[in-house]
């Protein structure tokens, strides 16, 4: 195999590295970044392709070895996210050895005007006040694994069930000085809720608020340290995603210079087909809202339901124009349906468990799935509820203070009844 080496971008979002070389003897270790992308891709993938990624996986290796039919299929499906398309297989001999880099999502840094910039959420500290005395910070015994939140002042916790590892120890950190180690108490399937304990006194349980925030009303996340994590908005009101079907334009965007671009043919049966919509259009408000960004049109149309009429304004060459679009049901399926999932989840690594919740809220602070089983506040420093995952760029879910106190009672109710049997 001819020695070859290009470097390519990663779809709308992240630079990356696809290096094609003959030695196969280079021992590289999967990072965590290409190893979740690897992971998400494995269910899309035909047979023989998706064995060779999880080969991958296997070897903790970023390196994929795939014969020239492999690589075609690859590269031309819906669920890759690499722009791979200068690779020629044609111009090399044998099988190809793909190795693939990607920066740290999570070292990214963050620029001074952005919203996630350091001095505005130092700015922000003393609006989580004795919150984050009820935060613990979750560790397998050299990382993080989760956030934690004290529901109890005898140590009961409650945290994200799927992050833990259940054959390992579970230590909790308080503050920057105290670790203890934690028991699983109780598990919650349907909610993806742990009940933890540790053995200390008089903590700080959380303190749950009732408030209804209003959509677009800001929110903060702190950890453990007295610091706020991340900012973000409060975006869609509590409902269940259990087989949700959400509302859908049916286009595929991009950032442009102004606005957002539908950067794809538009499919017949689809709402913008019917509102007249082509690619190349540019839209730049939805019911009079400005929309710059990607995000920010994603999150518009989560906010509304199947059969929503909407507003759209876009410009068409230049010229601005305007139509009316009723939105369909969220139904694709097949190559359209993982190009989407892809599309949706570039620039975020989303949790392994991020849907089918029966009760959550969104909001689009963003946070890793290591982040989740804290508090979320709002800026008069209440309680709306517990992150419970990572969905995609645009969002992140948390489980409302209200149905927190319920899912808490029955567990609590559990664990008694259980003591109490044990003691007979």
């Amino acid at each position: 195999m001819n020695n070859f080496r290009t470097h390519c971008l990663l779809t709308l979002v992240i630079p990356a590295i696809i290096t094609l070389s003959a030695d196969s003897t280079v021992q590289a270790q999967l990072s965590r970044e290409v190893r979740e992308k690897f992971e998400s891709m494995l269910d899309d993938l035909d047979i023989g392709t998706r064995a060779q990624f999880q080969r991958a996986l296997d070897n903790n290796t970023p390196v994929v070895e795939l014969t020239p039919k492999q690589f075609r299929q690859f590269r031309n499906h819906p669920v890759n996210p690499f722009e791979i398309d200068d690779i020629d297989p044609d111009d090399l001999d044998g099988n190809i050895e793909l190795r693939f880099e990607l920066p740290s999502i999570r070292n990214r840094p963050v620029q001074p005007y952005e919203r996630q910039s350091r001095s505005l959420r130092r700015n922000l500290r003393d609006v989580i006040g004795s919150t984050a005395s009820s935060t613990v910070r979750i560790t397998d015994g050299n990382q993080q694994i989760a956030f934690g939140t004290i529901v109890q002042k005898d140590g009961m916790i409650l945290t994200k069930a799927s992050e833990l590892d259940l054959n390992k120890k579970i230590y909790c950190q308080l503050g920057p000085n105290r670790t203890y180690q934690a028991e699983v108490i109780r598990t919650n399937t349907e909610n993806d809720l742990a009940l933890l304990k540790i053995n200390a006194g008089n903590l700080t349980p959380v303190s749950w608020s009732d408030k209804q925030p209003l959509n677009g009303s800001f929110v903060v996340i702190p950890n453990e340290l007295g610091e706020v994590m991340s900012v973000g908005t409060y975006s869609v009101v509590p409902r269940s995603t259990i087989g949700e079907n959400r509302a859908l334009l049916g286009v595929f965007p991009q950032n442009a210079n102004t606005g957002v671009v539908v950067a794809d043919e538009v499919e017949p049966g689809t709402a913008a087909f019917a509102a007249g919509l082509l690619k190349g259009d540019v839209i730049t408000s939805i019911d009079g809202l400005a929309i710059d960004e990607v995000d920010e049109l994603v999150n518009e149309i989560r906010k509304r339901h199947a059969g929503d009429e909407i507003d759209i304004a876009f410009l068409r060459n230049g010229t601005a124009r305007t139509t009316k679009a009723k939105l369909a049901k969220h139904n694709l399926s097949g190559e359209r349906a993982a190009r989407f999932k892809m599309m949706s989840r570039l620039g975020a690594v989303p949790s392994e468990r991020d849907s089918n919740f029966p009760v959550v809220f969104q909001h689009d602070a963003p946070i890793f799935p290591e982040q989740c089983g804290g508090p979320i506040c709002d800026l008069q420093g209440n309680v709306l509820g517990i992150n419970i995952a990572r969905e995609s760029r645009a969002a992140s879910y948390a489980i409302p203070a209200n149905h927190l106190q319920t899912i808490l009672n029955e567990m609590l109710r559990h664990d008694v009844a259980a003591r109490s049997n044990e003691s007979r």
